[in-house]
């Protein structure tokens, strides 16, 4: 993966479009749900058993807990992924003007 910065030369500058702000919260919402749907079917999988539902008393504290950092912790990510990838899509360079 390519970690160099590309710098913005002083004639041009990055233009977001607007639907971009629209577009990229329910395209992250949507991906955040699908990504817990994924998470919980290979916690099922992998486990045999349905992934604990943190709000359900009869779990356990530290299985709640462990099971809600790697859902927020996934649906960050995804989210993360999305809005940056959605930005980059939706940006392009213009000319500053200078008058």
């Amino acid at each position: 993966m390519d970690d160099t910065v590309e710098e913005i030369s002083p004639e041009t500058e990055i233009e977001v479009n607007p639907m971009v702000h629209l577009v990229a919260p329910v395209v992250a919402i949507v991906g955040t749900m699908v990504i817990r749907k994924a998470v919980n079917s290979a916690y099922e999988k992998a486990t045999g058993r349905v992934a604990p539902l943190p709000r359900d008393p009869a779990v356990p504290w530290g299985r709640a807990l462990m099971w809600t950092v790697v859902i927020t912790t996934s649906a960050a990510v995804a989210e993360l992924v999305i809005y940056r990838t959605i930005n980059m899509i939706g940006e392009r360079r213009v000319p500053v003007d200078e008058s």
